[in-house]
C-alpha cells in the first residue's frame, strides 16, 4: 500500500462489489468500527451492529443493503466479513525480506530452494529438500530429509517437519507445528512390557491448508497421515497417525484425533473434543465442544456431549441438570413430610379399629 492509500472504487472493482459515495476516497488503513479513524476501512456484519455503525469515525465501509453508510463512501456486500479479509490482504502487504539464504542457515547436499523463495536465520533443510517458489521459512525452521514445500507456504518460527513430510501450496503453518512425529503406537511384549511400533509414513498436506501453533501432526504407521486441500487446524491440535482431515474440515482448540480416524468434507470439530480410533466423522458433521466422540458420527449429523448424542437431546439433557438441585430439594421435603405424617396414620387407624368394636 502506498503512502497515498488506495482508491476505494478501485477496490470495490477487485472486490467484484458496487461502489457508492465518493469514488476517490483513498483508504489508508483498516480498523475495527469502534478504533477506526477518518481515514480506515472498517465493516459491519449486520443490523445488529446498528449502534456500533452510527457511532464510528471510520471513513469507509464495507457493509450489507439496508444499513445507512451515514454519508460515507461505501462498498455493498452479501458477504461483508469475507471482502472485508480480502480487502485487508490487499492493503496491508507484507513484504518481508528480499528471497534469499540468510548466511547462517544450514544447508545439507542435494537441497533445492527456489531462487524466489526466504530461508531465515537458523534455518535447517536436511537433505534432498525442496523449498517451492514464494515460500517463506521463518527463523529456526527445521526441515528433515526429503521434505517437500510447496510454492507460496509460509511457514513460522522453530517448526519442524520431519522425513519425508510434503505440503502443497499456499499452506500456513504457525510456530511451533511439529508435522511428522513419531506416532503413539506400542505393543506389548512377551514380558508384558511396551515395545514402540516403528512408524514408517508420512504426512501429507494439501494445498491452502492452514495449522495453528503448536499443533501436531503425527506421521502414519505404515501409510500416510494426510490433510486435504482447505482444511483449517487451530493452535494445541493433535492429530494421531493415519488420519484422514477431509478437504474445508475445521478444528478448534485442543481437539484430538486418535489414529486412524476420518474426518469428511466439511465437518467442524470444536474445542477439547476427542474422536476415538478408527472412528469415521462424516460429511458435514459438527462435534460440539469437550465431546468424547466413541462411534461413527452420520453425514451432517450434529453431536454433542460425552458420550456423545444428538445435539439436541444433548441440550435438553444438560437443562435438566440445571434443574437437579431444586428437585432434590423438593423430593427430600416430600420425604420429611411422609416421615412426619406416619404416627398420626398409625393413631387414627389404632382409634378406628377401637371404635369398630362396640360394647360386648
Amino acid at each position: 500500500m502506498t503512502s497515498r492509500g488506495v482508491r476505494i472504487a478501485d477496490l470495490a472493482s477487485e472486490l467484484g462489489r458496487e461502489i457508492e459515495g465518493d469514488p476517490d476516497f483513498r483508504v489508508a488503513g483498516v480498523a475495527a468500527l469502534d478504533r477506526a479513524g477518518p481515514g480506515d476501512l472498517a465493516y459491519v456484519r449486520s443490523e445488529r451492529f446498528a449502534a456500533a455503525l452510527a457511532a464510528t469515525r471510520a471513513g469507509a465501509l464495507i457493509l450489507p443493503r439496508g444499513l445507512d453508510a451515514g454519508g460515507r463512501p461505501a462498498i455493498r456486500s452479501p458477504h461483508p466479513g469475507l471482502d472485508f479479509a480480502r480487502a485487508v490482504k490487499r492493503l496491508v502487504a507484507d513484504a518481508g525480506p528480499a528471497p534469499g539464504v540468510h548466511p547462517s542457515a544450514q544447508l545439507a547436499p542435494r537441497t533445492r530452494v527456489d531462487a524466489s523463495a526466504r530461508v531465515g536465520p537458523g534455518c535447517v533443510l536436511g537433505a534432498d529438500s525442496t523449498v517451492g517458489p514464494g515460500s517463506v521459512l521463518h527463523a529456526n525452521v527445521t526441515l528433515y530429509d526429503g521434505v517437500v514445500v510447496g510454492a507460496d507456504c509460509v511457514i513460522h518460527a522453530g517448526c519442524v517437519l520431519r522425513e519425508r513430510t510434503q505440503i502443497g501450496d499456499r499452506v500456513v503453518l504457525q510456530p511451533g507445528v511439529v508435522l511428522g512425529g513419531d506416532g503413539f503406537g506400542y505393543v506389548i511384549t512377551e514380558s508384558g512390557e511396551l515395545e514402540a511400533m516403528p512408524q514408517l509414513g508420512r504426512v501429507v498436506v494439501g494445498d491452502d491448508v492452514e495449522i495453528g501453533a503448536n499443533t501436531t501432526v503425527d506421521r502414519g504407521t505404515l501409510g500416510d497421515t494426510c490433510i486435504e486441500r482447505g482444511a483449517k487446524l487451530d493452535n494445541l491440535v493433535q492429530v494421531g497417525h493415519n488420519v484422514v482431515i477431509g478437504e474445508s474440515v475445521v478444528l478448534v482448540a485442543q481437539a484430538g484425533l486418535a489414529g486412524s480416524s476420518r474426518i469428511g468434507r466439511g465437518a467442524i470439530i470444536m474445542s477439547q473434543a476427542g474422536i476415538s480410533d478408527h472412528v469415521t466423522i462424516g460429511e458435514r458433521a459438527y462435534v460440539g465442544p469437550k465431546s468424547g466422540v466413541h462411534g461413527d458420527v452420520a453425514d451432517g449429523a450434529r453431536v454433542l456431549g460425552s458420550p456423545h448424542r444428538d445435539l439436541r437431546a444433548s441440550l435438553r439433557i444438560f437443562a435438566a441438570q440445571g434443574l437437579l438441585p431444586a428437585l432434590v430439594a423438593r423430593v427430600r421435603a416430600l420425604e420429611r413430610g411422609l416421615e412426619a405424617g406416619e404416627p398420626r396414620k398409625r393413631t387414627r387407624a389404632k382409634k378406628n379399629r377401637t371404635r369398630g368394636r362396640g360394647p360386648r
